[in-house]
């Protein structure tokens, strides 16, 4: 045989045995790091709210918590999502924004403790709406969906190696006013330590 031939066959049993490796490898989840936002905190009250029939589809196999957050005046929706299991089911929000029916009118980058977010402003049959929305390991904050599957790609190689699993948080709105989100930040920073 040609050593061209075996090289392939070499490469591809090679491939073939890391894929079952990655495959049945369990890397550790984000749970211990998202119940901490259920702690108790003077300044934030939190309420469960059941995932919607279409959210518990599209996110199934992720962990996931979502709870309608008040600080002060401000009420907002929190959706956070684990892909540790089904990395599939997380993608970029914009695409639940428009699926929900909205417009996006202007995205802007927001400064968060490690890193930065997005602020999406929205528009929905004459109504405005504003959501917030980033990825965090526990060390760093971005908000690039590509910067996601870099990450968790990267961890699933190096078998977790490389840190903890990326969760999207997603800061929706209840009202069209829109929320102050630096108070709701400061008044809630186990949120941005996640």
């Amino acid at each position: 045989m040609k050593p061209q031939v075996i090289g392939l066959w070499l490469a591809l049993g090679i491939t073939i045995a890391l894929g079952a490796l990655w495959e049945f490898q369990s890397l550790p989840d984000a749970s211990d790091r998202m119940s901490k936002l259920t702690a108790q905190n003077p300044m934030v009250q939190l309420q469960t709210i059941p995932l919607l029939p279409a959210e518990e589809i599209a996110f199934q196999g992720c962990s996931s918590l979502k709870r309608l957050v008040v600080t002060g005046p401000d009420q907002v929706i929190l959706t956070v999502l684990d892909g540790t299991h089904n990395r599939h089911a997380i993608h970029d929000p914009t695409f639940c924004f428009r699926g929900a029916g909205w417009e996006i009118e202007k995205e802007e980058s927001f400064p968060l403790r490690q890193g930065a977010g997005t602020l999406v402003k929205l528009t929905k049959d004459g109504s405005k709406a504003e959501a917030l929305y980033w990825f965090s390991d526990g060390r760093k904050q971005f908000s690039n969906p590509l910067s996601y599957w870099e990450k968790t790609s990267l961890r699933r190689i190096s078998f977790g190696a490389s840190g903890a699993e990326p969760v999207l948080i997603i800061l929706s709105p209840t009202t069209e006013t829109p929320p102050h989100w630096n108070e709701i930040l400061q008044a809630w920073p186990e949120l941005q330590q996640l």
